[in-house]
């Protein structure tokens, strides 16, 4: 039955998932057919109106409020502080399944055996998770969730992407910077889908690169990139040898190549490109054109 509630009941609000906190002044309202909510005041349903009503729409009635629907009404909504906290700051893990239909209660059956007591788990949307881990139980190390990720992948069978958030003090800032967060996360899984693990200091460099005025972008293209086209896989040993501190041995160690190799394809670079890479200045260009190195890659896909 389709019928127009808005025009019926001009108080009508639609909601994608369920309301999170309950109003004593509006009923709501669940249609099964399109799996959807929505609200109407009560002041505009009459008797006749509401027994209508509850014959084609499951009427959602008020339930204990759980650590969860606070933490939502919070950080989305503007709404009061979560009460008897025993953290006084936390930060906000979040977690994309590529998946359409993830199996959702393993998942999280899952997840809370990753995570201490005290870490609040919300879902926001049918493929997306929060983890609010408070920073006394926190794991903080990046390997510990690069093989959560590893992990629930290969037991389930799906593709996650993870943003891993900084701790900051509960208060009333906390939700803004948690909605930077999630922008940042959000763009960034826009410009490169293959990254399973994101933090501040991983999407720095791809975020400030995104923002570069086009006459650098198209310097660093014109006398980096193109020069290395016929080499492709020059600029991301160098980046590598970067990330490991300019140690050969760890850097041959890690790309799996002989040391004489490694160093014939340093100078080699150093040749193109006329960039010293032992200096951090050179450095600072090598790692932004490695990252816009990607972004040409990922728009010609």
């Amino acid at each position: 039955m389709n019928l127009n509630l808005k025009a019926l009941f001009p108080s009508y609000r639609y909601f994608r998932s369920k309301p999170t906190q309950l109003s004593y002044d509006s009923h709501i309202f669940y249609h099964h057919e399109t799996k959807e909510w929505f609200s109407i005041s009560k002041h505009e349903v009459s008797q006749r109106d509401y027994e209508w009503l509850t014959v084609f729409y499951t009427e959602v009635t008020s339930s204990p409020v759980q650590a969860s629907d606070l933490w939502y009404e919070f950080i989305y909504s503007n709404g009061d502080m979560p009460p008897k906290l025993k953290f006084n700051k936390a930060r906000v893990i979040q977690i994309t399944f590529i998946n359409e239909n993830p199996p959702l209660e393993a998942l999280k059956e899952a997840l809370y055996n990753f995570f201490q007591e005290d870490t609040v788990f919300l879902q926001v949307a049918k493929n997306q998770f929060l983890l609010i881990e408070p920073e006394k139980h926190s794991i903080r190390e990046k390997e510990d969730f690069i093989a959560l990720i590893r992990t629930i992948e290969a037991d389930f069978y799906v593709r996650i992407h993870l943003y891993l958030g900084e701790f900051y003090a509960i208060n009333q800032d906390f939700s803004v910077k948690f909605q930077r967060e999630a922008q940042w996360f959000k763009e960034c899984l826009h410009l490169r889908f293959a990254e399973p693990y994101y933090s501040f200091q991983t999407i720095f460099p791809i975020l400030l690169t995104e923002q570069l005025p086009t006459s650098i972008l198209t310097f660093i293209e014109e006398q980096i990139i193109i020069p290395l086209k016929s080499d492709k896989e020059l600029l991301e040993t160098v980046k590598t040898f970067c990330e490991c501190g300019f140690n050969i041995s760890l850097t041959s160690k890690k790309l799996h190549m002989h040391r004489n190799t490694l160093t014939y394809r340093l100078s080699k670079f150093q040749e193109i490109t006329n960039i010293h890479i032992k200096n951090l200045d050179g450095v600072i260009l090598v790692y932004f054109a490695s990252y816009l190195w990607s972004f040409l890659q990922h728009a010609q896909k």
